[in-house]
C-alpha cells in the first residue's frame, strides 16, 4: 500500500510542476534569434591571417553565411579553453576532423566565438 501512495504522490507532484513550468513559459516574452552557426570540421575551415580577417568555411552547401567577420572581440574556445586565434589556428592545421562550431551575429556576420571540442 505504501508503494501506491508514493506512486501517487509522485504523479501529483510531477503534474503541478507541469503545469508551474508552462505558467512560466507563458510569462516569458517571444524569443528573439540573436545569433546563428556554422557546425563543421576543423579541416573545413581558412583562419584569417589577423583579427579584422574573414573566416571562410569550405564547401559550406546550404550555409546561408560560409564567411563571416572575426574581430577583436571573437572568442576561440579549444576544449573550454580560451585560447589565441593563432593558437586555434595551428591547432586546427594539424589535428583534422574535430568538430568545430563557429557562433555569429546575425545583424553583421561577425564571428562571437568558434570552439572545438577535442576528444
Amino acid at each position: 500500500m505504501h508503494t501506491r501512495t508514493s506512486l501517487m504522490l509522485a504523479a501529483v507532484l510531477a503534474l503541478g510542476a507541469g503545469a508551474a513550468s508552462a505558467a512560466n513559459e507563458a510569462a516569458l516574452p517571444p524569443g528573439v534569434v540573436l545569433e546563428g552557426s556554422v557546425e563543421t570540421t576543423t579541416d573545413a575551415v581558412i583562419f584569417p591571417g589577423d583579427a579584422s580577417g574573414r573566416l571562410q568555411v569550405r564547401s559550406c552547401e546550404g550555409c546561408v553565411h560560409a564567411t563571416v567577420q572575426v574581430d577583436a572581440h571573437t572568442t576561440y574556445l579549444l576544449a573550454g579553453e580560451i585560447v589565441s586565434l593563432k593558437d586555434m589556428t595551428q591547432y586546427a592545421l594539424r589535428s583534422p576532423g574535430h568538430a568545430l562550431t563557429i557562433h555569429y551575429r546575425l545583424k553583421d556576420t561577425v564571428a562571437t566565438r568558434v570552439t572545438v571540442l577535442v576528444r
